[in-house]
Formats: structure tokens, C-alpha cells, sequence
């Protein structure tokens, strides 16, 4: 039996699973950890085509709606509910490019906080200690320096677009890794984890920009 069959709960025969057993009509659960790609009955591949997933999406909710199933028994009516969350879940994970890549990442184990876990450029670093001396000085006395504020304010602006181009810089290898044989496709893994980590550095680097400069704008305010 494959993972896109199980046994059907009340007659015993074998069932597609998210879908109504061929023989007694009943709703099937989707095995425990199901990979999200086959709940959405998609290929396992990072470019997806948006129109098509979102298809699929609707397509399902609808077969699990509780509407469809009052009359049912209650094991089926909580099937329905188990299977609708389990299309919600696959779906909010596929849908952006970003979560796509971090939920295949987690599944071959290269999660982010995970041993090895890619570190931002060196060069961003360089940027950084000299955008933390800027922002001490700020917060420490400064706050009411324009030139200071400026400063922060242009950082803030060119950290928000280069994270913004870290998507792109996924989606272009998405392709070659669709493309590839297993044995290439960890190297080009790697490269998207190295680019997400760099992202994930950047948002913590404006959620600390745009707290100092709100602190600012709060205490001119006052």
C-alpha cells in the first residue's frame, strides 16, 4: 500500500486517503505526516504554478466542508475536520516561495538552527558594526541628532530592499533544482538556506532599526 492509499476504517478496503473509499463511500484521514505537496496532490517541486495550487486548494475545502458531512457519523464529521486542516496547513506552507523553501529545507534536515546552519556574508557583518556604533550613539544621547537619524533611516530603506530581493534570489534556482538529479540537489539547498539565513539576519536587523527610531519619534513627540 502507498502512501496515497490507507485502509479504509469501515470496510477494510484500500482507500485514497483524503478522499471517499471506492467501496463504502466513506471519508479517509490522510496518514500522519503526510508530505504537504501530496495532500495537495502536487509533485515535489519548489516552482509550483500559483493558479494551480490555488485550485487545488479551493477544490479540497470544498470536498471536506462540514457542511457535506452533518449527516454522517461522528468519526467521519471529525475526518473531515482533520483533513481540512491538514489542506490549510499544506497550503499556507506552499503558497510563498519563502515558506516552500523552508519547509522542504526542514524536511531533508538543513533547517535553519540546525548543525551547520548557514551564516550571513562577511560583509554584512562590517556593515553591522558600523551600523551599531551609529545606533548606540543614538540611542544613547543622540536621538534628536537629524543627521544620526538619517543615517539609521537610509540603513532601514537599504536593508528593506535587500531583503526584499532575497526572494528573487531563491526563485531563480528554483528550476535547476527542480531539474536535478538527487545527488545535485543539496548544493543548490544549501545556497537557498545560506539566502535565507542572510534574510532572516535582515529582519532582525529592522525590527532593531525600526525600534530605535520609533523610540525617537516617541520621545519627540512628547
Amino acid at each position: 500500500m502507498d502512501a496515497a492509499t490507507v485502509k479504509c476504517r469501515g470496510c477494510g478496503a484500500t482507500a485514497p486517503a483524503g478522499d471517499l473509499c471506492p467501496e463504502c463511500r466513506r471519508l479517509q484521514p490522510y496518514p500522519a505526516g503526510t508530505d504537504h505537496f501530496a495532500v495537495l496532490g502536487l509533485p515535489r517541486r519548489l516552482g509550483l504554478d500559483r493558479a494551480d495550487l490555488e485550485r487545488r486548494f479551493h477544490d479540497l475545502n470544498r470536498r471536506f466542508h462540514p457542511d457535506y458531512f452533518r449527516l454522517r457519523s461522528p468519526d467521519e464529521q471529525a475526518t473531515s475536520l482533520e483533513d481540512s486542516a491538514a489542506v490549510n496547513t499544506a497550503y499556507r506552507a506552499l503558497r510563498d516561495p519563502v515558506s516552500r523553501v523552508e519547509y522542504v529545507l526542514e524536511q531533508e534536515g538543513m533547517a535553519l538552527g540546525t548543525a551547520g546552519q548557514a551564516k550571513p556574508p562577511a560583509e554584512l557583518f562590517e556593515e553591522i558594526l558600523e551600523l551599531q556604533e551609529v545606533r548606540q550613539e543614538f540611542e544613547a544621547g543622540g536621538r534628536r541628532d537629524a543627521e544620526l537619524r538619517e543615517r539609521l533611516r537610509a540603513a532601514r530603506a537599504d536593508f528593506e530592499a535587500r531583503r526584499a530581493g532575497t526572494e528573487p534570489e531563491l526563485v531563480k534556482l528554483f528550476p535547476a533544482w527542480d531539474a536535478a538529479p538527487e545527488a545535485e540537489r543539496r548544493a543548490l539547498l544549501t545556497r537557498m538556506r545560506d539566502t535565507l539565513a542572510t534574510r532572516a539576519y535582515l529582519g532582525t536587523l529592522l525590527r532593531d532599526l525600526t525600534a530605535a527610531l520609533d523610540g525617537a519619534d516617541g520621545e519627540r513627540a512628547e
